[in-house]
């Protein structure tokens, strides 16, 4: 008798935490878990939909978690910024939005330029006015995603991207 309510108690326990497991993956506020996934850059795969206007990249472990970049949704068309390089190709510079999206429902969205006749699509670096100089610089959440979605034609990645600017980009 007394091993059998042993057993049905490790049963028990052992119930309750896979229920807590499933609450967790299935509750626990979607941002937060988006920008745990984002810390490897190898967990995501380009997804080719049936929309060729969408680029659409998602976590592989589970895939509702996905970023998304709308090529028909230019933000800012001939985008132009102190903090630019001159790139060969200035004429066709344009912003858009990186949506990041869980379900199919909208959590975030970051600015990214597309430079260079779209051979660099990077986030749009935030600013400040400090001592009358304007410092620009990237947050954790945009060198994560440009780890996943950025394309550089003459730089390695986002590090070596911020420091060959006009005006130099500070990576927090």
């Amino acid at each position: 008798m007394i091993v059998l309510g042993l057993i049905i108690g490790i049963l028990g326990l052992v119930a309750t935490l896979v229920g807590i497991y499933f609450a967790y993956i299935s509750f626990v506020n979607p941002i937060h878990r988006f920008k745990k996934y984002l810390k490897n850059p190898k967990d995501w795969e380009k997804f080719q939909g049936t929309e060729t206007h969408l680029s659409i990249y998602r976590y592989k472990k589970y895939p509702v978690f996905q970023i998304i970049i709308d090529w028909d949704k230019a933000v800012v068309e001939n985008y132009q910024e102190k903090w630019i390089q001159d790139y060969p190709d200035k004429e066709h510079n344009a912003s858009y939005f990186v949506r990041l999206e869980a379900n199919a429902m909208l959590l975030e969205k970051e600015l990214f330029v597309s430079l260079d006749g779209g051979r660099v699509f990077v986030p749009s670096p935030r600013s400040l006015l400090k001592n009358k100089e304007l410092i620009y610089w990237y947050d954790t959440i945009q060198i994560q995603l440009a780890n996943i979605i950025g394309e550089y034609h003459w730089e390695n990645d986002i590090n070596e991207f911020a420091s060959k600017q006009k005006k130099p980009i500070l990576i927090n």
